[in-house]
């Protein structure tokens, strides 16, 4: 069968280069990418959508107090918002709660503090919500980490901190670190930033091992696609280690794509006494998807059959994947010598080189990019 499947998503373009005679299509506004690894499935979500998907999905609320009130919201002004916060969400092009926020965003925000599990599809808002419920905690006058955000890759930890910093920007004096592979600070480092967003290990490095992170002052605590966590070797226990060591009072957060029977097991031990939204299981997936698939002889015919594709409809960008380094390094040479502008994406890369590489991408100065299947083991990152 194909080990990858391509989709269309306004004008952006996900391609299967697989390692059989096949070329699988898929044309909608889907990117749920079942046979892609989960973290890279997540990332390139959050890579390829402009906007917020919209969802007319009914949400299922289970509260920890069944007896009391449940609240939702059609507008931000009903937040009663910081009034830097609520300028900087307009700023970013949102001008309504998204479903799931309009649920989730009063829970968050409530005065005493609430735990909260929530399970949705990528691209509707969960980003979103929790990064304002960590703004909304925050004290800007006092320089130590008050918020903390696991994220199962480098990749990840980055996107959610140029949330942070675009929801942020009107926000005094507040500011984010990374605890990544990579960005290693001196020991006895005093860190000042507010924020802190990492992977699992690199966290766990800095509470115990280098004692950079002083976790007893942390006020929100996030877990960011629980399910990608708990599908990498080590995180789980990292994450639970970590979460043993916050205070008492600290508010948790766990984000979902999906809610399988481990991930839900997972969330439950970890967030005590939480609040729990999900979808129901049959609204899950999106609508409005055309597939199409093509047999082809051998990479040239899948060359060929590519080529029809872009003379056929108007691509504005596309990310192909291919089973081996060499079918993509074989790739990126025939389109680029067809006059495309391509970039590529493999795991021999480093963190730093794939950052820039998807960057690049997102700013559209490189309309093919060209990734792996080892590329999903070369993300992950402790």
């Amino acid at each position: 069968s194909l080990q990858r499947e391509l989709y269309w998503a306004r004008e952006s373009l996900i391609l299967a280069w697989g390692s059989t005679t096949g070329l699988q299509i898929k044309m909608g506004i889907d990117l749920n990418i079942w046979l892609v690894d989960l973290a890279e499935n997540s990332l390139l979500n959050k890579l390829i959508r402009k906007s917020l998907v919209e969802s007319n999905h009914h949400v299922e609320v289970l509260q920890r107090d069944p007896s009391s009130p449940l609240f939702s919201v059609k507008t931000f002004e009903e937040l009663h918002l910081k009034k830097e916060l609520l300028q900087g969400i307009y700023e970013m092009g949102f001008n309504r709660p998204s479903k799931i926020q309009e649920t989730a965003l009063p829970m968050m925000l409530a005065d005493p503090p609430q735990n909260l599990i929530a399970q949705s599809q990528s691209g509707t808002g969960k980003t979103a919500a929790f990064v304002l419920a960590m703004l909304s905690r925050i004290n800007g006058a006092e320089k130590f980490p008050q918020c903390l955000c696991l994220a199962p890759t480098y990749e990840l930890a980055v996107q959610t901190g140029q949330v942070v910093e675009k929801m942020g920007n009107l926000c005094v004096n507040i500011r984010v670190a990374y605890a990544v592979r990579g960005n290693r600070l001196p020991r006895g480092t005093k860190i000042e930033e507010q924020i802190i967003i990492g992977t699992p290990g690199t966290v766990l490095d800095w509470c115990f091992k280098l004692k950079l992170l002083d976790v007893k002052k942390i006020s929100v605590f996030v877990l960011d696609e629980a399910d990608v966590l708990i599908d990498t070797q080590g995180f789980l226990d990292q994450s639970f280690r970590i979460q043993r060591t916050l205070p008492q009072h600290c508010q948790m957060l766990l984000f979902s794509a999906t809610f399988e029977d481990t991930v839900l097991r997972f969330a439950k031990q970890i967030i005590p006494d939480p609040n729990i939204i999900k979808l129901r299981r049959e609204e899950m997936t999106l609508t409005n998807i055309r597939q199409y698939y093509f047999l082809c002889e051998n990479k040239q015919d899948k060359y060929k059959a590519l080529c029809n594709i872009y003379g056929s409809i108007t691509v504005g960008q596309a990310i192909i994947f291919c089973q081996t380094r060499r079918n993509a390094n074989w790739l990126s040479q025939e389109l680029s010598q067809d006059g495309h502008q391509v970039s590529v994406l493999s795991g021999e890369l480093t963190v730093e080189q794939r950052a820039a590489v998807i960057q690049r991408f997102r700013d559209g100065k490189e309309k093919v990019l060209v990734t792996t299947n080892v590329c999903a083991r070369g993300i992950v990152s402790s």
